[in-house]
């Protein structure tokens, strides 16, 4: 993280690190909102509420004081910006969304000229672009919320442990000590899916890694619970209206 000289804080900073494969935590300062981006590779990123897959033409946003974590799949360029809080009008919380080539191409340069500041007036031609087009960014439709209440985690952290699994929602249900009733309204209520909704996004996500891993379709079909490539991808276009290589070739 590229650190500045001055006495008061820059408008943006940077982190640009190549990692290899594994779980990583950037700093995460109070007082800064980050823009997760990488250059090349694929990462998923979770938070204390959802979970993310996240190729290059994608990134996460995570307001201050926000936790998380990024699991790389992989070698990961990773390019993120960190902006001091409030610099950029998004409201809510985390989110994975969208990169236009443009902002791309502004994440890259701000990352190579950070830290940058408002008292400098390329600095500030720069930033104010950044955030026009931060401010424009659209919401990426598959995100994995998780449930809070301990027996709606305990199913979840089953299925995320395994996705492939063929084991029936009744039966993890049993497992967490409550009815599937009972857990299906604690899903539909904290994540706003259903149990096997849920699965399904599990499963999904759980493909798409293997597949940015370097696994064939097929492999990550069969490895995510799936009886074929083409089951996989209805269920894909289903979800998501396209197919896994697409979504990942952006």
């Amino acid at each position: 993280m590229r650190q500045a000289h001055r006495e008061d804080e820059p408008a943006v900073r940077s982190y640009a690190v190549t990692h290899p494969r594994g779980t990583v935590v950037l700093p995460q300062p109070e007082g800064w909102d980050q823009l997760l981006h990488t250059s090349g590779g694929v990462m998923t990123v979770e938070t204390e509420d959802s979970r993310w897959v996240v190729p290059s033409h994608r990134a996460v946003w995570a307001p201050s004081g926000c936790p998380h974590a990024i699991e790389l799949t992989g070698r990961v360029r990773l390019r993120s910006l960190y902006l001091r809080q409030g610099l950029a009008d998004l409201d809510g919380g985390a989110r994975a969304v969208n990169v236009s080539p443009l902002l791309r191409e502004l994440v890259l340069h701000a990352v190579d000229q950070a830290p940058l500041w408002l008292d400098e007036p390329r600095h500030e031609r720069l930033i104010g672009v950044l955030i026009d087009q931060i401010e424009l960014l659209t919401t990426v439709p598959l995100q994995l919320p998780t449930p809070q209440d301990p027996r709606a985690r305990a199913v979840a952290d089953a299925i995320g442990a395994d996705p492939g699994a063929d084991r029936s929602l009744a039966a993890l249900a049993r497992d967490a000590g409550a009815s599937v009733r009972t857990v299906e309204r604690l899903f539909s209520v904290e994540t706003g899916l259903t149990m096997q909704r849920w699965r399904t996004r599990a499963r999904l996500l759980s493909a798409l890694r293997l597949m940015a891993a370097g696994d064939s379709v097929s492999t990550a079909a069969a490895s995510s619970g799936y009886s074929s490539a083409s089951a996989f991808g209805a269920a894909f276009r289903q979800e998501l209206g396209t197919t896994p290589r697409r979504y990942l070739a952006g």
